[in-house]
This record gives structure tokens, sequence and C-alpha cells, in this order.
């Protein structure tokens, strides 16, 4: 009998630290991916790659978005959109082929092409919005025809368009999308170092905050005459516009009314430090999600420290809460990126390049 519990011990040591972690608590699970990149040398198949998310091979997952009762995540490795159910029962591929290009406008989303493209946004009747990125475009699959087209962008990086719309506009590298609640998409133009606005009424594209300049903005400045280091993720509440500035290594937010820009989080030096302390000491080293809980918390993915970390400005404090210095008490992160929160279950972090989707509350 002894021999047999020491068996059973040992049995379940093995299993809570395989995989490089050391997962002590049920508040984090895996929810997608198998930890296998993906290689493709040929288009998927229709109707694949689908089944349960937590037995789906995710190479390289980027940006991930809740929308009513689905989630959907992109895939990097195969320049892919998913789409699954919140329970993770099944995940299916909805946008990409599975080879990089820029193909398919006017045609099924499945067998168009895409080129690295990092986020992904829904709206309410479930029609797409991609950031992608490496084609230097926005484009758009509605959901009711499954057509994917060019919403904004003409394929080639450049940094052109106010006032203009479609092919007209040209971007370099956009990394972020997200609706405002108002009628518009926001686009983090990473590699020009400006956020864009364009009116889905009119398709009609302007320059909302940044000069082209890479540089730490003024807190308290306009937004508009604002310069930004490397915007590369973007939230909405119905007060601010949250930025994660890359290159900039900190947290801003743009007051949507007087339409300024203030400072939330980070020196702008690279580090990791600044824990259990305010959030302007702090230091970060490339944050590249962004997202707020149903607290008003901001959840930071910052990607170059395998860490998340939240800001609580009620209570002036930045904490890590997974991987980073967290990583023995939940996951050991590797370049995580993208991060999404739904209420019901907490939030879902793309741990990118160990190719899986983490659940932690």
């Amino acid at each position: 009998m002894h021999k047999t519990f020491v068996f059973l011990a040992i049995q379940l040591m093995a299993l809570t630290t395989c995989c490089g972690q050391n997962n002590t608590t049920s508040a984090h699970r895996i929810f997608a991916g198998t930890g296998k990149q993906v290689k493709n040398l040929e288009p998927y198949p229709a109707g694949t790659p689908a089944g349960p998310a937590a037995n789906l091979a995710i190479g390289n997952p980027f940006g991930i978005e809740f929308s009513e009762n689905s989630v959907w995540i992109m895939s990097v490795d195969d320049h892919c959109v998913y789409r699954g159910k919140i329970n993770g029962q099944k995940l299916h591929r909805v946008a990409g082929n599975g080879l990089p290009g820029y193909t398919g406008d006017g045609g099924p989303a499945e067998e168009a092409t895409f080129n690295w493209p990092h986020e992904v946004r829904a709206d309410s009747a479930g029609n797409l919005f991609i950031a992608d990125t490496r084609n230097h475009t926005i484009r758009h699959v509605d959901k009711v025809s499954g057509i994917v087209t060019t919403l904004a962008g003409s394929g080639q990086p450049g940094m052109s368009g106010d006032g203009a719309r479609g092919s007209e506009i040209e971007f370099n590298q956009p990394h972020s999308v997200v609706l405002d609640g108002k009628g518009g998409l926001l686009v983090a133009d990473t590699g020009n170092h400006r956020i864009c606005r364009i009116d889905l009424a009119t398709g009609v594209m302007k320059t909302i905050s940044g000069t082209g300049e890479k540089q730490l903005p003024s807190d308290g400045g306009s937004s508009l005459h604002s310069t930004l280091a490397g915007p590369r993720s973007l939230a909405v509440d119905k007060d601010y516009i949250w930025i994660a500035l890359r290159e900039g290594n900190s947290i801003w937010r743009i007051q949507r009314q007087t339409k300024t820009i203030h400072h939330v989080a980070g020196t702008g030096k690279k580090g990791y430090t600044g824990d259990k302390g305010p959030p302007k000491d702090a230091t970060f080293r490339g944050p590249k999600g962004l997202v707020l809980d149903d607290l008003g918390r901001i959840l930071v993915v910052d990607t170059e420290n395998h860490a998340v970390r939240r800001i609580d400005l009620s209570l002036n404090r930045v904490d890590t809460i997974l991987g980073g210095s967290k990583s023995d008490e939940t996951f050991l992160l590797k370049r995580p990126h993208g991060i999404a929160y739904k209420t019901t279950i907490g939030y879902v972090v793309a741990d990118s390049e160990h190719h899986r989707v983490l659940l932690g509350k």
C-alpha cells in the first residue's frame, strides 16, 4: 500500500511540472493549443483545422477577442483566424488558407491569404476586422457572406490617407484594431507611431493621435499633436482610449471628451520592476497586449518580461498575475502577446511561443 501511495505522488508531481510549468492553482489552465508549432506548405483543406480547442495546434497565437458567446484567436504561424465557443469545446478556422500572401478579396475568407495578421475584432453582428500587419492593411470579413475585403490600406508601407478612404490610405505595419463604440474603428499604426480612426459609415480615415515621431507623449497634452513611441495595442471604455506603447515601454490613455493624453504606467525605460508599487514608477519591456477587466483594472501583456501584469489605479498599484515572477505559481510564459477578458470566465492570454492560449481568473 505504501508503495502505491509513493507511485501516485510521483505521478502527480510529473503532471504538475511538465511542459515547463508548475500549475499549482486551479485558477489557470490551458484553453487552446497543443504546444506544437504549425508549418504549412499547402493550403488547408476545406473545413480544417477544427476540433476541441485544447487538442488543436495553434501556431504562435497573437490577437484574441471575445464576442457574445464566441472567442476568436489569431494564429500567426499559419496566418489564420479561428473561432470557437467560450467553453473551448470546439475551434475552427474562419479566415486564411494557411499560407502567407495578400489574395482573396471578394471571395471566401477561408480561401484568402493574410500576412502575419496580428489582431482581430468582431462587432455585435459577428463581422470581423483584422489588422493584416505585413500587408499594411485592415481587412473585413462579412459575417453573412463570409466574403473578405480590404477596408483600408494600399498593401504597401507608407504614411498617408488623412481624409481618404480604402486603397488611398497607407499604413506601416498596423498591429491593433478596436471598435470605439461610436461607429469607428481605431487602428494602431505602429510603424508610423500614430493612431487612426476609420469611420465605418463613410470609410474615411483620420489621425487622432501621433505626429509620426517616435517619442514618449507629453503628459496632459493634446492627443492629436502628441508624439507616440510604437503604439502596439488598444482598448476602449466609455471615457478613455487605452494605449500600450511598445517602444515606449509604458501605458497611456486618451481622454475621449477632452482629447488629451495622460500617463498611466511605466517610466519609459526597459525593465521589470515596480510590482506592489505605483504604476508610474514601474518598468515594462515591450508591452504588446491590453484589456480592461470588469473592475476597471488594466491587464497588460508585458511581452519581453514573459508576464501579464495588472494595473489597479484605485489602489495605485501594479502586480504580476501570470508568468514572470509568478511562473512557479501559474505558468511559465514565452513572449505572450494578445489578451481578452470576459466577466463570466476571466481572461485568456496568447502564450505565443509556447503555441497555446491560457485561461486565468
